[in-house]
């Protein structure tokens, strides 16, 4: 499947959220990794980087709640309280209950990752990191093969939406897919790099209507529409850091580990460089001013020439802000307080494809042009 490369949508977060969203940090403990909650409001993040699987508090204590493992990776509750950690280079599956007593073990080889439980029973889906695979892990230990579709690149991620559709993320490449019955994949997004250490997309996670996941090397979460292909854009993040406070200001260090806590209208997030827990509250979209709607932009001519105009049925937005960036990331153009109609110069652009983020105070936009 050919797949264009689309990049960075930049919010204007005053326009995206009704309340205030806030970012607050928990320094205990070294969680870098993913992320469960249990029915009391427990947190259980893992340390890849170390062997414990760290339990906070809903008033932020936290104590060790399982030690000794060998790169504990993903987390997921059954509907039983039982814990399930994917002890990535260790090659097993633990089952733990609520007072963190084993209750099982399972060996698979493959580098077991992200997990989750069933939509509609008690079994496990995982997925095999370095097998590039997704499993079934059953009631009775049985564990069988869901997928090895080729487009499976360091598969990690891996949730349902409220439907019961399955989606899985691939770390290597960022890439997003939803699992169909039969094993395919089907394309949903790519999400941007900017390069870095860590190119990678860390977790997914599905709340409010959407796929939210990190990029580690960005140091951002973005949202994705799993209902079409590449709409995504920027939720939080900018410079690399470690400021609390408002969501326009806050800053993150290569988070990984992502959990929707829907209930409480929250985002629970690992940052894998710093070791903490981040929390942002009070999350809810607007619904109309999400981002502009695909008609009401235009540019014309596409294919361009030597120039090309930004139109919009909205008379009101009379200036905007332009990046434009070809299939490799790089920018070729941006410029501020662009006055509506005026012409781009592109005379100097090589042939090829190119990506607009197109910024006004009524939203944000992507496009692609050719030339």
């Amino acid at each position: 499947m050919k797949k264009s490369i689309y990049f960075m949508i930049v919010f204007l977060m005053s326009q995206l959220f009704t309340i205030a969203q806030t970012v607050t940090t928990f320094s205990d403990g070294t969680p870098d990794d993913a992320i469960a909650l249990d029915t009391q409001g427990n947190i259980y993040c893992s340390n890849y980087v170390g062997d414990t699987v760290f339990k906070f508090t809903p008033s932020g204590g936290m104590t060790p709640f399982i030690t000794g493992l060998n790169t504990p990776n993903g987390l997921a509750f059954n509907s039983n309280e039982e814990l399930y950690i994917c002890d990535g280079q260790g090659n097993t599956i633990y089952k733990y209950d609520i007072d963190g007593n084993q209750l099982a073990s399972y060996p698979i080889p493959g580098h077991p990752s992200g997990i989750v439980k069933s939509f509609n029973d008690e079994t496990m889906i995982f997925t095999l990191y370095t097998e590039n695979k997704i499993m079934h892990l059953d009631t009775d230990g049985t564990i069988t093969e869901i997928s090895s579709a080729p487009e499976l690149s360091g598969p990690v991620g891996i949730v349902y939406d409220d439907n019961g559709n399955l989606f899985v993320g691939n770390y290597n490449n960022r890439e997003i897919y939803k699992v169909l019955l039969n094993g395919d994949l089907e394309y949903i997004a790519q999400l941007p790099t900017e390069g870095g250490t860590f190119p990678n997309l860390g977790f997914i996670t599905f709340g409010q209507g959407k796929l939210w996941g990190t990029v580690m090397g960005n140091d951002k979460i973005y949202w994705v529409n799993p209902n079409e292909v590449d709409d995504y854009g920027l939720f939080a993040g900018s410079t690399q850091g470690s400021m609390d406070g408002d969501i326009s200001v806050a800053t993150f260090h290569t988070p990984n580990g992502i959990l929707f806590d829907e209930p409480n209208n929250r985002i629970l997030i690992t940052d894998f460089g710093t070791k903490n827990l981040r929390i942002i509250s009070g999350v809810t979209l607007g619904n109309d001013e999400f981002q502009l709607h695909e008609a009401s932009v235009a540019v014309v001519p596409n294919p361009i020439a030597s120039s090309f105009e930004i139109q919009f049925k909205d008379k009101l937005i009379s200036t905007f802000t332009l990046k434009v960036y070809d299939t490799l990331g790089k920018v070729v153009f941006q410029g501020k307080n662009i006055n509506s109609n005026s012409k781009i110069d592109a005379a100097s652009w090589e042939r090829g494809i190119y990506f607009l983020e197109i910024h006004t105070d009524k939203g944000t936009i992507q496009k692609k042009i050719i030339k």
